[in-house]
């Protein structure tokens, strides 16, 4: 008989290290729930980086955390991370999201929790996030 492997989810804002970092909740893509982790704190920010780099510096890191599937967060993301774990970022800067509307990138603020789009040539922070499906889900 085979036993089933039980996963056990954190709770919010605490380290799962198996999935590489520091839980801060899960959401809704492509209608399957995601659990989302941050791989850390302030010393994984990619600093003074321009939104047509966002991507590529996320993705030009190696394995972090025993993990390769790090991507630049979304602006969901990120107001999650507000939400649950906003000690772990910077509150005196703008973190960048992947995300547009109408053409504009947007970022978060850290500080008051304020979403709003800037020119492409700003440069702000990037945090790697992670996202993922669990079986019993």
């Amino acid at each position: 008989m085979n036993a089933a492997v039980e996963t056990r989810i954190p709770a919010l804002n605490q380290p799962w290290p198996e999935q590489g970092g520091i839980y801060i909740g899960s959401r809704l893509i492509d209608g399957a729930v995601h659990h989302v982790v941050i791989p850390g704190g302030v010393e994984f920010d990619h600093e003074d980086v321009p939104f047509s780099r966002v991507e590529q510096v996320v993705n030009e890191g190696d394995e972090l955390n025993g993990h390769s599937d790090w991507r630049a967060p979304d602006q969901e993301d990120l107001m999650l991370a507000y939400i649950n774990a906003r000690e772990h970022f910077d509150k005196s800067s703008w973190y960048w999201s992947r995300s547009e509307h109408h053409g504009w990138p947007w970022a978060v603020d850290f500080e008051h929790g304020t979403t709003n789009r800037y020119d492409r040539h700003d440069e702000f922070r990037v945090r790697p996030f992670r996202s993922f499906t669990l079986s019993d889900d």
